[in-house]
């Protein structure tokens, strides 16, 4: 304020020294992740085992039902409205255990979240098991981080084309096995 109780007009100025306005959004730069090591880590690749082999070994157990009666442990047989659970069968009209079994999952990860949000999202979330199996591939054909900034940076040639393509075409072998063959 002035001394006669008026406000003063201060002209805003540009922040940056030519005076043009900045972008709204920077460009994009790469991101090449560094291979982290410890006791954490290690804990991690642990649970990532045991995640995608529950995941890709489940619909090969078997589990004798009898006959007439398919032989697969885990089944969601949609055609015959049943849900096949090990030694659980669930016909439509007791579809309120799969409800039950489905609001208590929920319930339980809301838990796991709001108490140790780290342990569902640092370790089990099928977002990142599945980003540090890609990592792991893309590690495996380019090498390690430093390797791979260096081959970014290199022209196009057979080499860098060659690493490009066996990383891309087991990165889509892995998700056809986890999209599924059935189309």
């Amino acid at each position: 304020m002035s001394d006669t109780g008026e406000f003063e007009r201060i002209d805003a100025q540009a922040v940056n020294s030519s005076g043009k306005r900045s972008p709204l959004y920077a460009a994009r730069v790469k991101v090449f992740p560094k291979r982290a090591s410890g006791d954490f880590r290690r804990f991690k690749w642990i649970i990532m085992f045991i995640t995608l082999g529950i995941y890709y070994l489940t619909p090969w157990l078997r589990w004798d039902r009898g006959p007439y009666a398919p032989d697969q442990a885990v089944l969601i047989d949609i055609a015959h409205r049943r849900f096949y659970f090990f030694f659980i069968e669930i016909w439509p009209q007791e579809f309120y255990y799969v409800a039950g079994m489905l609001i208590m999952a929920g319930i339980g990860l809301f838990l796991v979240t709001s108490v140790a949000g780290r342990a569902w999202c640092g370790y089990t979330c099928p977002q990142t098991v599945w980003v540090d199996l890609f990592l792991v591939v893309e590690r495996a054909v380019e090498g390690d981080r430093n390797a791979r900034i260096k081959l970014d940076n290199t022209p196009m040639n057979a080499n860098k084309l060659a690493k490009r393509v066996t990383k891309h075409t087991i990165w889509l072998a892995i998700a056809v096995m986890t999209g599924g063959r059935n189309a």
